[in-house]
């Protein structure tokens, strides 16, 4: 792959651009039911029992899907007018009936969709790839402007320790299929942020193409996160372990972050 990968490359596209059209065919094996279940747990632990639910960057509406079908009303924004397509295309003749899941193009830090939510989630290290913290600021405030009074909000992020360990760092040389891909990562401990390479190759109609995409995600503290979501006004705010309802540790990879508008 890697001296193919040389010559068929058609340069790097922006993030979320091109991956867009192999998105679900690469996050095949992601576990989305367990996701959606921890997300239910977290709900219960606040005593929540949603029926409407904003999903922030929600790529091609994996998660979105899988609650409008328990029921809720669902609306997903991500500012991929790429990922978006992916997620409008996937929707039955009901689906587009009934207007669940929607899906809108927007930024999650210029937020503005005329509803609030009982819930806002965002998952999948999506904040992670908003560099500026006064823009991860401006979604935490505009999250809050689109949840009811006591709403909660979840979401996740990649730990400064994962981002700094190379977790990025992987391949499906192996595999006999496509897409194929070889993701390397790169890590700047000043400006805490993880560039990552990311060659693909796909089988078209016309042999094997091959493309990058370079993604960068910054690492926040647990600390910056807190106070972020503190100035946009949440409050009860919980941080855990990745699926689980521990506190984390120094090796936490992943934390979710649990917070809530406060009631009227």
């Amino acid at each position: 792959m890697a001296a193919r990968r040389r010559t068929a490359s058609s340069g790097e596209a922006r993030q979320f651009s091109r991956v867009a059209a192999i998105y679900d065919a690469l996050m095949a094996g992601i576990a989305y039911d367990i996701w959606v279940r921890y997300i239910h747990t977290l709900w219960s632990s606040r005593g929540l029992e949603p029926r409407t639910v904003l999903d922030i960057a929600c790529g091609t509406g994996n998660v979105s899907f899988r609650l409008a079908e328990e029921g809720l009303r669902v609306a997903g924004v991500d500012n991929s007018q790429e990922m978006i397509a992916v997620a409008e295309s996937k929707l039955t003749r009901s689906q587009r009936l009934e207007g669940n899941p929607a899906f809108y193009c927007q930024d999650a830090a210029e937020l503005d969709l005329p509803f609030t939510f009982d819930s806002a989630l965002c998952l999948f290290d999506s904040f992670n790839y908003i560099l500026d913290y006064e823009r991860l600021c401006s979604a935490f405030r505009r999250t809050l402007l689109h949840l009811r009074p006591g709403g909660i909000f979840i979401f996740d992020v990649n730990t400064v320790y994962a981002l700094s360990h190379g977790f990025f760092d992987q391949d499906n040389l192996s595999s006999d299929s496509y897409p194929r891909y070889v993701w390397r990562s790169s890590w700047d401990p000043v400006s805490r942020l993880c560039t990552v390479e990311m060659d693909f190759e796909v089988l078209t109609d016309s042999g094997v193409e091959g493309f990058r995409e370079v993604h960068t995600q910054r690492g926040y503290t647990q600390q910056e996160l807190t106070r972020g979501l503190e100035s946009a006004g949440f409050s009860d705010i919980s941080v855990f372990h990745a699926y689980t309802m521990r506190p984390p540790n120094r090796r936490s990879d992943r934390l979710y972050f649990v917070a809530q508008r406060p009631p009227e």
